[in-house]
């Protein structure tokens, strides 16, 4: 049977306490301590006070029934990544153009002149601490995971942080305290493209993506990562009222439960009805109770604002599946999953508990969300946003306490990982400007992306515009539901109510011109043309292999990498020489045969593989003056580029493709480096999308070395590319 510690009850002391109302001013002796659970991929359905049968959650249903349960709270995004920029900073992530989860390798996307949830908290005298899951990235520019981990989680507001920094499913393994990977090895650094030692899961991936650091990952272990956030959790608590320095608490625990790979501790494993998914329900239950506990155990019960709630709805993968099969239902009757628009994937449980102060055993049906309780936090603690600030968020404490007279919003914008899908929710209202929910694209039962229409054919949800896991060929091209009258989303009413729809497309509208014309974020499942301006291409025609115009040049038409040098990473096929694209099998515009390309990852692949990365560099060159020309292709991110290189390693001009396997005409003035030792650079840093680069026939007037620049692995930077 399942081993929990059944939650200190506080009901015994709501008779004592003395009753106030949250003050704007945040007197000294008023201001609570504030905890802030936040789950990964627990769906509206996973607990017991939301309806779950096949699960059981003591801990979870105490804390409602001694607060608050909210029935229509939503996530700012149904993504991990951007819902959590949402709940940190007040601020719908679409303002950031943020779709989709991170790489490893991205570097911080919150500025640290942004306020955030700890930030502002912190300047109230708040000692705020995280722990758990990040996934918001670190530093500027690529991330180095062999340098302090800066800026992050401490130049943001947190005083400590400890916890998991992306993602259980995706490397790299480790935990990272404070700025630093706990037990790193300076001489055993990280390796791109090299296997890691960590342990193998289902669901879990990205072994060969960064290795290296041998300790530092056999410290982490999965089915072990929950007691270790609990375990920190209850330490930082202790540790704070141990000092008792008249400094409230705020601390942040971001669970990597429920997110796969299900890595349930060995004594919560067989304890649900649902398989290794209730298992790990029933672990974070536990982890809940602990850090209950804790505050009990410190007589802070009574003072403590306890906000419970998940970063967006459930998913449905394989394990996911094999719950439903056995009863479970993730997201309660809720119609769809993470990533999508429709509620299942943003509609999340959300629970407050302060005695006293919030009404125990109460429920609200108004609508709120993650990205309020910036406000919300600041005026329970009298802390001061700063002026100017863009914050989205309202402030719900009066629907905290059950005194609200009327709702504190009424629209909200929820970012689907989908651009096209961005929605709009306005009173019983909500407007998906497209069809299916915009989120993962598995196709059929077993696939570990299974969702939309093709979920269908599991689950056996009704929606008016979905027959046999498939969008009807006449359904409207977008949809609106009445989520009084239909709260599953069963009928698409867009034909019946022009008026409404053409009032929420209007919102919409004003909503996306506030989107930056900065590069997405994140990995988008569904492919889709990119809003920003394009460049305009200027495209190079396929020739055939001839003399360089020039004195010099690289044209790789000897079929070998030589005297080309990978310094980081590894690629497959680095010298390719297909005819014609993967995909749309146009013919490839090279010249001559052969030519340079991250994508290929052997030579008669069938596809392209952008989860190659590395760094490959040119021997050096003495340039002459005028220009080099060349030709590149692939995609237009800012991890993956050519720089022109001083012989430092200073980068000092660049070029990229749009997105686009065919090659554009491109060209360098190398007139302020004439007589200078350089080198080209290539770089790689990118898994998703048109995440590779293309080059050829580079031409000049110069002298080719033979000898490579040194010290690369600290080269002198320029600032980020464009």
């Amino acid at each position: 049977m399942l081993i929990q510690r059944r939650i200190m009850a506080c009901s015994q002391v709501l008779a004592t306490v003395l009753m106030f109302a949250f003050s704007p001013e945040g007197q000294a002796g008023e201001r609570p301590h504030i905890v802030l659970i936040n789950a990964d991929d627990l769906g509206y359905g996973d607990l017991g006070c939301y309806g779950a049968t096949k699960i059981k959650t003591p801990n979870i249903d105490g804390l409602a029934r001694e607060g608050r349960r909210f029935t229509d709270a939503h996530t700012a995004s149904a993504v991990c990544s951007p819902s959590r920029y949402g709940l940190m900073t007040g601020q719908f992530p679409c303002r950031r153009n943020f779709w989709g989860p991170l790489p490893f390798t991205s570097e911080l996307t919150i500025r640290t002149d942004q306020p955030t949830v700890a930030s502002v908290l912190k300047s109230a005298g708040y000692d705020t601490a995280l722990v758990g899951k990040w996934h918001l990235g670190f530093g500027r520019g690529k991330t180095d995971w062999n340098k302090p981990l800066r800026p992050g989680p401490l130049e943001l507001g947190f005083d400590y942080y400890f916890g998991m920094p992306t993602v259980n499913s995706g490397p790299p393994f480790v935990y990272v305290e404070n700025h630093s990977v706990v037990d790193y090895d300076p001489e055993d650094p990280f390796v791109m493209g090299k296997k890691s030692v960590t342990q193998k899961f289902p669901e879990k991936g990205g072994y060969a993506a960064i290795g290296g650091a041998a300790k530092a990952h056999e410290r982490y272990r999965d089915e072990y990562v929950g007691q270790t956030l609990a375990e920190k959790a209850v330490e930082r608590i202790h540790e704070h009222f141990e000092r008792d320095d008249g400094r409230p608490l705020f601390l942040y625990l971001a669970t990597t439960n429920i997110h796969h790979p299900f890595t349930p501790h060995p004594r919560f494993k067989g304890t649900s009805d649902c398989g290794l998914y209730g298992d790990f329900v029933h672990e974070l239950d536990w982890i809940v109770g602990e850090v209950l506990t804790a505050l009990s155990d410190a007589g802070a019960c009574e003072n403590t604002l306890v906000i419970f709630t998940s970063d967006n709805g459930g998913m449905l993968h394989r394990t996911g599946q094999e719950a439903w099969k056995a009863g479970h239902r993730l997201n309660g009757d809720l119609l769809g999953f993470k990533f999508g628009a429709w509620e299942g994937g943003h509609r999340v449980p959300m629970i407050v508990r302060w005695p006293g102060k919030v009404p125990a055993g109460s429920e609200s049906s108004a609508l709120v969300s993650q990205i309020d309780l910036i406000r919300t936090f600041a005026s329970v603690s009298g802390a001061t946003i700063p002026p100017g600030a863009v914050i989205d968020g309202v402030d719900q404490s009066a629907e905290f306490r059950g005194e609200a007279t009327q709702p504190a919003r009424d629209t909200l914008i929820i970012s689907p990982n989908s651009p096209q899908h961005l929605t709009v929710r306005h009173g019983k209202w909500v407007y998906i400007p497209a069809r299916d929910e915009g989120g993962f694209q598995g196709k059929k039962i077993g696939d570990h992306l299974l969702a939309g229409a093709a979920a269908h054919l599991l689950t056996e949800q009704v929606n008016s515009g979905v027959v046999n896991g498939k969008i009807r060929d006449k359904a409207p091209k977008a949809q609106l539901y009445d989520l009084d009258a239909d709260p599953f989303q069963s009928s698409n009413v867009y034909d019946q109510y022009p008026d409404v729809v053409a009032k929420l497309a209007g919102l919409l509208k004003t909503q996306r011109a506030d989107i930056p014309s900065t590069r997405r974020l994140g990995w988008i499942n569904l492919k889709q043309p990119d809003s920003r301006p394009q460049p305009v291409g200027n495209a190079a025609l396929r020739v055939a292999a001839g003399s360089s115009s020039g004195s010099a040049s690289f044209d790789f038409e000897s079929g070998q990498l030589a005297p080309w040098k990978i310094v980081e990473g590894e690629f497959g096929h680095l010298i390719g020489h297909r005819q014609t694209f993967f995909h749309n099998k146009g013919e490839w515009n090279k010249q001559g045969e052969f030519y340079l390309t991250t994508l290929e990852p052997s030579p008669n692949a069938p596809k392209g593989k952008d989860a190659q990365m590395g760094v490959v560099v040119s021997p050096l060159f003495i340039p002459e003056a005028g220009v080099m020309t060349f030709r590149v292709g692939g995609g237009m991110g800012r991890t993956t580029y050519a720089a022109l290189c001083t012989a430092d390693g200073k980068e000092v001009l660049y070029a990229r493709g749009i997105n686009s396997q065919q090659m554009q005409k491109a060209k360098w003035d190398l007139v302020p480096w004439a007589g200078k030792k350089m080198f080209i650079k290539v770089v790689d840093q990118s898994t998703s999308g048109w995440g590779h680069i293309t080059l050829d026939n580079f031409q000049f007037d110069g002298k080719i070395m033979n000898e490579y620049p040194k010290g690369l692995q600290n080269p002198v930077k320029s600032p980020t590319p464009d």
